[in-house]
């Protein structure tokens, strides 16, 4: 099997390691493959799990209230650090796995969320529920970035946002399955099962993660690793091909070099800002969608409607986020992933000024929140892809981590000032009106890193720290839509 090498057009043994392969051009010029798609299906299903855990205990706090006569105080602690839990293992997960690899903790943190999750079913009080709850939540927010990172680092790099947003399409699915699980078994077995439903499903997929994750190729040639595993997972991924055309040590791409990674690299002066607006975008992202999640059902009531066409209202806004998460890839390899992001952003903004201004009715309010749901979640799924293509190797894990532990604190703030605008008598238009005002800042947070990257990763020294994918891999380096 051979491939066409810009910098040479004679594949095979090579003598000069600037005119061989780098892992990632061979990554981007060979056929996907079937282990390329495993690898792709088991990111996409662990996200799915995720969803399925995150979403199951959603469904037991009103069961408590019930059996235990837990106090709905106590239920919103169980939330609040819930969300606390998730935010520290994003936080932790991305510098360790920048350190350690993506494979080992994704399979560690599988383990933890599941047998935590199950330390729950078998909780008889609400203090050990809610531990268990918190040690769930910790693994739960290690493992998301990190599969977003290791599939994203196997994916060539025109598809790259297709594949992370199909592969982030599992956790909306998952919350999906959540509710058919839930109808299904609470009545008939108790939460208990719920909860018991979510360790066995861990479980199940956990043998499937480790016999076909394999650790990412261009983290391990950044930090060092020996070429002879290297080799052992480029030849399954691509059979046949003559590995000697390939440069397995970084040197033609300056990776031989100690590398600047993690935390010192995404808060360098060459990416402070950078990673701080991309921060910023998914802060505003998350808390928007959390503020629909949570209050839209209250808004709409608002507005006289009854229950049914609330539930339709809310189900559109969950139907045309799938859409979006799908969508968005798409968008993000024909236009461009500035264009479509920021496209996005401005979209939601502008249903949200309709939303403030129009005489709403029912019809019109299933075709907007279809429309924000499509906008919405589409701008956090596109979020992730754009994330993995600008932190470098050695940094993106944090970099991605901690924008994911930004938007759980998005989603702290939003519920806290979505109270806060309610108990106050906001009207329907002042919310919407009010969110439009951020949805606008990430329209204009995402054009400022598409100038900033398109600049810096035109004048960026070889040996210096990218702000495009890899300090040896960057196909948009030369023109980002």
């Amino acid at each position: 099997m051979e491939f066409a090498n810009e910098a040479s057009n004679t594949p095979g043994p090579l003598t000069s390691a600037s005119s061989r392969l780098t892992v990632q051009e061979l990554l981007n010029q060979a056929p996907l493959g079937n282990r390329r798609r495993v690898i792709i299906l088991l990111g996409f299903l662990t996200m799915t799990l995720e969803g399925v855990e995150i979403g199951l205990w959603g469904f037991i706090y009103p069961q408590i209230v019930t059996e235990w006569g837990t106090s709905l105080g106590t239920v919103t602690t169980m939330v609040t650090l819930g969300v606390v839990g998730l935010t520290v293992g994003s936080i932790v997960a991305g510098p360790l796995s920048d350190q350690v690899g993506r494979r080992l903790p994704i399979i560690v943190g599988t383990a933890g969320f599941g047998l935590a999750t199950l330390g729950g079913a078998l909780a008889q009080n609400d203090l050990t529920l809610g531990i268990f709850r918190v040690v769930a939540c910790l693994f739960l927010g290690a493992v998301m970035p990190l599969v977003i990172t290791l599939v994203a680092e196997f994916a060539p790099e025109k598809r790259k946002a297709a594949i992370v947003a199909i592969t982030f399409t599992g956790f909306p699915l998952g919350t999906v399955i959540t509710g058919f699980l839930a109808s299904t078994i609470i009545p008939t077995l108790g939460w208990q099962w719920l909860l018991g439903t979510g360790t066995v499903l861990a479980l199940v997929l956990l043998p499937a993660l480790v016999w076909g994750l394999p650790e990412s190729t261009v983290f391990m040639i950044r930090r060092g690793g020996r070429t002879d595993n290297v080799t052992k997972v480029l030849g399954a991924i691509i059979p046949g091909f003559d590995m000697k055309a390939v440069d397995l040590t970084g040197a033609a791409s300056g990776a031989g070099a100690k590398p600047v990674g993690g935390v010192r690299a995404v808060l360098s002066k060459k990416l402070v800002v950078v990673s701080l607006l991309i921060w910023l975008c998914y802060f505003i992202c998350a808390a928007v969608v959390y503020m629909f999640l949570n209050y839209l059902p209250l808004i709409v009531k608002q507005l006289g409607i009854d229950a049914a066409g609330t539930g339709n209202v809310v189900s559109m806004f969950g139907v045309g986020g799938v859409i979006g998460a799908l969508a968005i890839g798409v968008a993000m390899e024909k236009l461009g992933k500035y264009v479509s992001l920021g496209a996005a952003f401005t979209l939601a903004a502008g249903a949200a000024l309709i939303l403030a201004s129009a005489n709403l009715t029912l019809p019109l309010l299933l075709v907007l929140g279809f429309i924000i749901g499509v906008v919405l979640v589409g701008a956090n799924s596109g979020m992730n892809a754009l994330s993995t293509s600008v932190f470098p190797t050695e940094a993106r894990a944090t970099g991605v981590s901690w924008m994911h532990s930004f938007g759980k604190a998005g989603s702290i703030v939003s519920g806290l000032l979505g109270g806060v605008m309610l108990g106050a008598g906001w009207g329907v238009d002042q919310i919407f009106f009010t969110l439009a005002i951020p949805l606008l800042a990430g329209a204009a947070a995402v054009g400022a890193v598409r100038a900033m990257t398109t600049h810096r990763s035109r004048a960026d020294s070889p040996g210096g720290i990218k702000l495009e994918v890899d300090s040896y891999a960057g196909p948009d380096a030369s023109g980002l839509k």
